[in-house]
C-alpha cells in the first residue's frame, strides 16, 4: 500500500500548499493568455484584469474561511469568539467566487462592459489552476480523506490539530484534482466548438457543484465544519445550484418574452 507522511513535505524550501499555488497561477494565466491570442481579445487589458482579480479571489477566500469557522462553531455549540474569525484559513468557493465577481467589477469600471464571450475565457482556466490547488492540498497534508481500507486507500500521516496521525485514507484530494482536470479538458472542448458560447461560467457552476457535494461525502476533515452530516462547502454548493436554476430560469423567461415582442413587431408590421 502507498505511504505519504504531508508533514515532512517542502519542495524547493517551499510549502507545498504555496509551492503548488504558484504553479496554478502561471499555469492558469499562461494558458488564458494563449486563449485571447486565439480569439483576439485584447492581451494587455484582460490579462491585467485576470491579475487584479487575485485580489478578490483572496479577499473571497479568506471571508469564506471566516463563515466555515463560524459554521463549524454553530454546529459544535460552542462560543462565538475572535478566534473563531480568525481560524478559518481560506476556502476555494469564497476564491472562485471573489474572483470572478472581481473580473466582472474591474471590467465593469475599466471597459463599462465585458466583451461577450471573454468570460467563457476566464472559467476555463479555473479549474486548472484549481487542479494544482488539489495537489498541493495532498502534500500539504489538508483536506484529507475518510478513513478507508479499499485497494484506493493509502498510508497517511498528517497533522491534525498538533498531533502526528497515521490512518489509511482515500485520497480525496487526488480524486477531485482529477476531476478538476477532467472539468478543464470538457470547458476547453466546448469552447473551441463554441457550445454552450457565453454560458460557460453557469455550466461550470453547476458541474462543480454537483462534483462536490459528492467529494464533500469522502473527505475526512471536519475543520470546515459539518453540522448534522452537512459540510459548509455542501450548503454552498446547494446555494450556487439554486442560484444558477433561477439564473437560467430567468434568462428563459427573457428569450420567450423577447420572442413575443418579436411576432407582435411581425403582426403589426404585417398589418401595414
Amino acid at each position: 500500500m502507498v505511504r505519504y507522511d504531508a508533514t515532512t513535505t517542502i519542495i524547493f524550501d517551499t510549502p507545498p500548499y504555496l509551492f503548488f499555488a504558484i504553479i496554478g497561477i502561471v499555469f492558469a494565466t499562461s494558458f488564458f493568455i494563449i486563449l485571447l491570442l486565439k480569439y483576439n481579445y485584447s492581451i494587455p487589458r484582460y490579462t491585467k484584469i485576470f491579475l487584479l482579480s487575485s485580489i478578490g479571489l483572496l479577499l473571497g477566500s479568506l471571508l469564506f474561511g471566516c463563515l466555515s469557522s463560524l459554521y463549524s462553531t454553530l454546529a459544535n455549540s460552542e462560543k462565538i469568539s475572535i478566534h473563531t474569525f480568525t481560524s478559518g484559513g481560506i476556502v476555494f468557493y469564497g476564491g472562485m467566487i471573489g474572483f470572478l465577481s472581481a473580473f466582472l467589477l474591474i471590467c465593469k469600471i475599466w471597459n463599462k462592459k465585458i466583451e461577450n464571450g471573454v468570460l467563457d475565457l476566464v472559467v476555463v482556466c479555473i479549474p486548472l489552476f484549481h487542479f494544482f490547488g488539489r495537489l498541493g492540498c495532498y502534500y500539504a497534508g489538508c483536506c484529507f480523506g475518510i478513513e478507508n481500507y479499499s485497494i484506493l486507500s493509502i498510508i497517511y500521516t498528517t497533522n491534525i490539530d498538533h498531533e502526528i496521525i497515521t490512518l489509511s485514507r482515500f485520497p480525496v484530494q487526488l480524486l477531485e484534482a482529477f476531476f478538476n482536470l477532467c472539468l478543464f479538458v470538457f470547458l476547453l472542448i466546448l469552447l473551441s466548438k463554441k457550445r454552450f458560447k457565453e454560458h460557460l461560467t453557469i455550466l461550470y457552476l453547476i458541474i462543480y457543484a454537483v462534483m462536490r457535494i459528492f467529494v464533500e461525502m469522502l473527505r475526512g476533515d471536519e475543520v470546515r465544519g459539518v453540522w448534522n452530516g452537512v459540510s459548509f462547502s455542501q450548503v454552498v454548493s446547494v446555494a450556487i445550484l439554486l442560484f444558477c436554476v433561477l439564473y437560467v430560469y430567468r434568462k428563459q423567461r427573457e428569450k420567450k418574452h423577447e420572442e413575443i415582442e418579436l411576432i407582435k413587431v411581425g403582426v403589426n408590421h404585417e398589418s401595414y
